[in-house]
C-alpha cells in the first residue's frame, strides 16, 4: 500500500452536511465558521467569490469549479467581493430559501432561486489523520476543465442525490465517498504547481517516497535508519537529512507516530488487549509501548481506548 493510502484508509470519514445552495438573482453573501474536517463545494450555474480567512485574495468560482476548504478557517461566500456577508447560521434559522438544510435541498420557491451550488462536510478522528492537515493550504481550487472538477462534481452529485433521499446503506455509501473525495484532492494536489510542503512534498521524491512506501508496506518491522538508507541506495547520513527536510520529522520519528496512530485504531475499533498490539508492534513489554504510546497520543493506551466510549 502506498503512503497515501495508508494513511487515508485509516481515517474515520464521516459525513456531516451535505445539501445545496439556491442562489437569488440580487446581491448576496453568507459566512460560514470554522469548524472541524473539510468542506467541498462545486459551482453548477454563474459564478460567485469565495473568501477564506488567512488567504489574502478572494478566488472567483465559476461555474464547474470545485474546491476543498480546510474548516479550521473561516470563510464567505457572496455574489461580489464587496458584498457584506450574513452568518450561514442565521439565515438557516430564518428559513430563508436560499440555503437548503442539510436533508432537504428542495428550495421553498423554486421559481426565484436556481441551485447554483453543492456541497458537503466531513469530519476525521483528528488522532488519524497523521501530518495531513497541517501540511494542507486553506483551500484548494479545481478548475472546471479539469478532470479532477469532472471527478468532485460527480461525486457531489451523488451526495445531494443521497441527501435528498436517503436509501439502504446510505450512511457506508456517504461515508466511502468522502474519502474518494479527499484522495483524489490530495493527489491533485501533489502532483500540482503548488509545491506541496512536507509530507506531501515528500511523496514525489524518489528516494523519500520509496522510504515512505517500505515504511508504510510492512508495520510490524523494527526499521532502522540504515536499513532505510541501504534499502533506497543512500548514506545514512545523506537520508537522514533529507527525509528530516522533505517531511519535517527525523525517520524514527515519523515511524513511532505513523505506529502509535495505528496502534490507537486497534485500540478503538478491535477488542485486541493492550498487550497483543504491544507484542505485534515489537516491543518487549507492554510497559515500553504504554510510555511510546503516551508519547505521541497523549494519554496511556487504556485511557485513549475508554476516551472513544
Amino acid at each position: 500500500m502506498d503512503p497515501l493510502s495508508a494513511i487515508c484508509s485509516a481515517l474515520n470519514v464521516k459525513c456531516e452536511d451535505q445539501g445545496a445552495l439556491y442562489l437569488p438573482n440580487s446581491s448576496w453573501g453568507l459566512r460560514c465558521p470554522a469548524e472541524s474536517g473539510v468542506s467541498f463545494g462545486a459551482c453548477l450555474s454563474n459564478s460567485y467569490w469565495l473568501a477564506v480567512e488567512s488567504v489574502d485574495t478572494p478566488i472567483h468560482i465559476r461555474e464547474g469549479d470545485c474546491y476543498l476548504i480546510k474548516n479550521r478557517h473561516s470563510y464567505c461566500i457572496s455574489s461580489s467581493p464587496e458584498t457584506k456577508a450574513t452568518d450561514c447560521d442565521t439565515v438557516l434559522k430564518r428559513g430563508n430559501a436560499a440555503v437548503s438544510r442539510p436533508i432537504d435541498p428542495i428550495p421553498l420557491h423554486a421559481k426565484e432561486h436556481k441551485k447554483a451550488k453543492i456541497g458537503a462536510r466531513f469530519v476525521f478522528d483528528q488522532g488519524r489523520t497523521g501530518p495531513l492537515f497541517d501540511l494542507l493550504p486553506p483551500t484548494l481550487h479545481f478548475r472546471a476543465d479539469s478532470e479532477t472538477a469532472h471527478i468532485l462534481r460527480s461525486m457531489l452529485n451523488v451526495l445531494s442525490h443521497e441527501a435528498v433521499a436517503p436509501k439502504l446503506g446510505a450512511t457506508m455509501m456517504t461515508d466511502h465517498l468522502a474519502r474518494i473525495l479527499f484522495v483524489q484532492a490530495l493527489r491533485t494536489y501533489v502532483a500540482s504547481d503548488e509545491h506541496p510542503t512536507g509530507w506531501l512534498s515528500a511523496l514525489h521524491d524518489e528516494k523519500i517516497g520509496a522510504a515512505l512506501a517500505l515504511m508504510h508496506r510492512d508495520i510490524s518491522r523494527q526499521w532502522t535508519v540504515d536499513d532505510l538508507a541501504t534499502a533506497v541506495g543512500m548514506s545514512r547520513s545523506s537520508f537522514a537529512l533529507r527525509f528530516k527536510t522533505l517531511v519535517g520529522l527525523a525517520p524514527l520519528d515519523y515511524w513511532l507516530q505513523w505506529r502509535m496512530r495505528l496502534a490507537g485504531q486497534l485500540l478503538r475499533n478491535t477488542k485486541k488487549t493492550v498487550a497483543s498490539v504491544a507484542l505485534a508492534w515489537g516491543y518487549e513489554s507492554e510497559r515500553s509501548f504504554g510510555k511510546a504510546f503516551k508519547r505521541v497520543m497523549g494519554g496511556a493506551p487504556t485511557w485513549y481506548r475508554k476516551s472513544s466510549h
